[in-house]
């Protein structure tokens, strides 16, 4: 027994389970706010199920519009009957000379609501304790559901909560009833001023107001009945199936952005398509300014032919599929389309009276940031960082030309009307307009690319125009910002520089580019305008700050230790493709079953020298042990520079045997200073071979 912990528990039997079904009905709910509630939910009732020892086989929680749903599957009827050993004063404070209890023993027992006469004694070590048992006899599930649901419900996060009638508790949207049953049995609920039954509420556009619940099992097949389909899957799975069917009837593909399927299948409860379609003449403007206003504007899918082409069509996803109601809204999507694609061919009209070129120099009319200057003068210094990597690239002239001109007209879409209102579209219209300007294809399609990648599991850019513009445009912005200070602290970020940095070293590792990132932060840091008192300090603060994102990314598909060991060796930003060459093959070193034996000797030599004067190279002829000669030939049979890391790991795994035998018979630490200096520096150049691969001391083996 243990009886260093407070206390222990004897679980009883449980005779029965049940399944129970919980429905929260609200007026429409955001719909970013249900995936999110339906995350918490599950989160909160495991966790207030355990705490309250009732245990249960699954939960699967459903959402929608107008509701949350839990059904617990195989609940305990009941919490089990267990028993605790508390553990309480040193016996010789619970108990006088004459074995009575004393205040401090009877105070204990009363605490524990025992007999005095049912406590015991036992040792702890060398210490005899007084012991009680305490018996807790389980309540029935139902009752301290009553408790529990309320708070769970209650403490769910979400924004722009709200109030209502003249209550005093929060929720999303006001709750409207509540459906609490234990198998066929209700189990009374109330939360704010609603108490629960066991009548839900069917679709709100088809006449089954109110709709019996028959049981937890029934739950899903009882609102199918009325036009509710509450599991968020399937709902999502009839969006997706009918928008293609639909999309058929007029030979198109429709396309199914996961991000707008999602956010339809959260705002209907009944989905049924709608076809509408629009002019052929809007047509002309670019094909991403149409989806974007259908997609991203009113929720419209877009459909396209079966060569890619935008057809002159669009669906919509219903909250009903009753006739005139679907016509309403067809028409109502049409009129709301039309005026927003007059707007855009006006402005698409407007924009391509002039070159993209031509528009340049109104970016002096755009401030960048406070002390910054212009959005003219940040493409000027995109312009000097890009030629300083196409310089450091060695790349032929066609290629710098065209990065040259990529940065040059990066930034000119900024000031045009399309982007002025559909501001996410920065970069598309850009590449757009500087096709129809006649640029080359590497030109408009770097434009496109260099805001790549806009999130942190975005796409990357593919062409090099893209890759090096991007960078530049990034790296410019990083070191801007820290020049004036502004380093982003907290979860505040408002430039998104750690989302740069992560598109930068994401860039130049999988797009396999030989860039040294360290020079090509002190060429941006060299060229910003504004006064640095200290150079040095700032590129190594940005440096920390690129290689802490870079950290942070390494450390999700590797171990901490191991990342941590390779970043520490050399400079992890000189030669990216490098560093993950180390932290691969690091990983797989540290799996081997004879590791350790390889740890304890590179970090026994690394413990030795770290705080050691040496000299550089050791002088064979001081030598005074044959080992330490094979020592010696172990570390000139390692070439490091040539080669790979693999072939490095074998060559310092057939040290190590050397190395323990070196350790087995030389004292380091010689009197004589001559012979300490020189076996000094034989661990010393050892050591640089294992700091080739990674800093071991690191890694905790």
């Amino acid at each position: 027994m243990n009886l260093n912990k407070r206390n222990r528990r004897k679980s009883g039997k449980v005779k029965a389970v049940a399944n129970y079904l919980l429905e929260i009905g609200t007026e429409e709910l955001p719909y970013k706010f249900i995936p999110s509630a339906m995350e918490q939910l599950k989160e909160c009732c495991s966790k207030a199920f355990e705490e309250n020892r009732i245990s249960y086989k699954n939960i699967t929680i459903y959402g929608t519009p107008r509701r949350l749903a839990v059904i617990v599957e195989d609940i305990a009827e009941s919490q089990p009957t267990f028993e605790q050993v508390m553990k309480g004063p040193p016996a010789k404070v619970a108990f006088d000379e004459n074995g009575n209890l004393t205040q401090a023993g009877l105070g204990f027992a009363k605490k524990q609501n025992v007999n005095p006469e049912n406590l015991y004694k036992e040792s702890v070590g060398n210490v005899e304790y007084v012991f009680a048992k305490v018996k807790e006899e389980g309540r029935k599930t139902a009752e301290v559901l009553k408790d529990l649901v309320p708070n769970i419900v209650l403490k769910l996060q979400g924004s722009h909560f709200m109030r209502w009638a003249d209550l005093e508790v929060k929720f999303s949207r006001p709750i409207r009833w509540i459906v609490s049953l234990m198998n066929q049995e209700e189990v009374k609920i109330r939360i704010a001023d609603v108490e629960s039954t066991r009548c839900s509420r069917g679709h709100r556009f088809y006449g089954e107001k109110e709709v019996q619940i028959n049981s937890p099992d029934t739950y899903a097949e009882d609102l199918y009945k009325a036009h509710v389909i509450v599991d968020p899957a399937k709902r999502r799975e009839e969006v997706m199936k009918q928008a293609s069917d639909i999309a058929k009837s007029v030979n198109g593909n429709v396309h199914l952005n996961p991000e707008l399927v999602d956010e339809v299948t959260y705002i209907v409860e009944w989905p049924y398509p709608s076809l509408g379609s629009f002019d052929k003449k809007y047509l002309v403007i670019p094909k991403d300014v149409i989806v974007t206003v259908m997609a991203a504007h009113q929720r419209y899918f877009p459909v396209f032919d079966t060569n890619g082409q935008l057809l002159n069509h669009f669906i919509t996803m219903a909250n009903t599929n009753e006739p005139s109601a679907l016509e309403n809204i067809k028409r109502g999507n049409e009129r709301v389309l039309k005026a927003r694609l007059d707007d855009a061919i006006f402005f698409y009209t407007e924009d391509t009276r002039r070159t993209l070129e031509s528009r340049v120099e109104d970016l002096k009319g755009v401030t960048f940031q406070k002390g910054l200057g212009t959005i003219y003068d940040k493409v000027s210094r995109m312009r000097e960082i890009s030629y300083f990597i196409s310089e450091e690239l060695n790349l032929d002239k066609a290629a710098v030309d065209n990065i040259e001109k990529t940065t040059l007209l990066s930034k000119a879409d900024l000031v045009t009307s399309l982007v002025r209102e559909f501001t996410e579209l920065q970069g598309v219209i850009g590449s757009d307009y500087a096709r129809l300007d006649g640029e080359s294809e590497e030109v408009s399609t770097g434009i496109r690319e260099h805001y790549m990648p806009v999130s942190a599991e975005g796409e990357l850019a593919n062409s090099i125009t893209g890759q090096i513009a991007g960078i530049s445009d990034k790296i410019d912005t990083i070191a801007g910002v820290f020049a004036l200070g502004k380093i982003p602290t907290g979860s505040a970020d408002p430039l998104g520089l750690r989302r740069a940095a992560l598109g930068i070293v994401l860039t130049i590792m999988n797009k396999d580019i030989n860039l040294n990132l360290s020079k090509v932060i002190e060429n941006a840091v060299s060229i910003q305008p504004v006064k640095i008192e200290n150079k040095e300090l700032l590129i190594q603060e940005i440096r920390e700050f690129i290689i802490q994102r870079l950290r942070i990314y390494l450390t999700e598909s590797y171990k901490y230790d191991v990342v941590e060991a390779a970043l520490s060796t050399k400079d992890p930003l000189a030669d990216l493709k490098d560093l993950i060459k180390r932290v691969e093959v690091l990983s797989k070193l540290v799996q081997k079953e004879n590791y350790n034996l390889f740890h304890d000797a590179a970090n026994r030599i690394h413990r030795i020298i770290k705080s050691e004067q040496f000299n550089p190279t050791p002088d064979p002829s001081l030598f005074v042990q044959d080992i330490e000669s094979q020592l010696w030939n172990c570390v000139k049979s390692i070439n490091e520079d040539n080669l790979d890391y693999n072939e490095l790991v074998s060559k310092l795994e057939a040290c190590i045997p050397v190395i323990e035998k070196f350790f087995d018979e030389v004292l380091v630490m010689d009197p004589n200073m001559d012979i300490r200096q020189n076996r000094l520096s034989l661990l010393g150049n050892m050591r640089e071979k294992f700091l080739k691969l990674a800093d071991f001391n690191k890694i905790v083996a």
